[in-house]
């Protein structure tokens, strides 16, 4: 259970005895009656939001993704008992206290999380970590990146903003020793599960998360609908709350087969 905290007590003195915050102790039970021998003690690295990329001081490149599934995972794997870690740009509030977040913005800094968490995970690990890759990551970002603010008057009746390809971090990031899961959004409904398929092969991961998107309302709802693909098999997760969601991809990324 939750211990007491060192703050003003109802005889207005300052000591050790006041009640946890009530979302604490909620966690707390919801940990004790949750925790699962497969996650319990087990390193995962959860990533979300949409990465920030800077144009100059006051304007950037991102997109709608609302970090609210990587929430929710990073929600259900604490009370599953395993030792979280959120690297995001968008969170939700009032998440558990147990859950270590990295606030990031940019690919680079999203990036460099990733990297140090997962060498930290892989050196310390007691079970295999593993990775669940939510975040949206900009596909492209400014080519330079300005000091100060780029004025209109300067800029003319066109601007022509130059971009070049970004990092692909599920790509680059190096995966040896551990169990990576994929987030993929799409919007072609005929060729989504191609996509899907191909991206266990050319990002070398062993399962995606395949969300279909109506339109851009479809970003920061709390439902969701996912179908859970590796190579073997693909299963359908009906839409449901997120949190519900992250439940049952949890139960699947528990029963995954290793690469060989």
């Amino acid at each position: 259970m939750s211990d007491t905290q060192v703050k003003e007590l109802a005889c207005k003195t300052v000591g050790d005895g006041a009640m946890a915050e009530p979302i604490e102790i909620f966690y707390s039970c919801a940990k004790t009656l949750l925790e699962d021998d497969f996650w319990s003690g087990r390193d995962v690295v959860v990533t979300g939001g949409g990465t920030i990329e800077k144009i100059d001081d006051v304007r950037f490149i991102s997109n709608f993704s609302s970090g609210k599934m990587a929430s929710a995972m990073a929600t259900a794997l604490y009370c599953l008992g395993a030792n979280v870690k959120l690297i995001a740009t968008k969170f939700d509030a009032n998440l558990a206290s147990g859950i270590k977040i990295l606030h990031v913005q940019s690919t680079q800094g999203m990036y460099e999380a990733v990297v140090s968490s997962l060498e930290f995970a892989k050196l310390n690990a007691v079970k295999k970590p593993y990775l669940f890759m939510a975040a949206a990551v900009s596909d492209y970002l400014p080519a330079t990146a300005e000091d100060g603010k780029l004025k209109k008057e300067k800029l003319g009746t066109i601007w022509n903003l130059e971009l070049s390809k970004n990092r692909d971090i599920l790509a680059s990031v190096d995966k040896d020793g551990v169990i990576v899961v994929g987030f993929k959004a799409e919007m072609d409904i005929k060729n989504a599960k191609k996509h899907a398929t191909n991206m266990l092969k050319n990002k070398n991961i062993n399962a995606v998360c395949l969300n279909i998107l109506k339109n851009s309302d479809s970003f920061g709802t709390d439902t969701n609908e996912i179908e859970f693909i590796t190579e073997d098999d693909s299963v359908l997760i009906p839409s449901a709350q997120k949190l519900d969601i992250a439940f049952k991809i949890l139960d699947n990324a528990a029963q995954i087969k290793e690469k060989l």
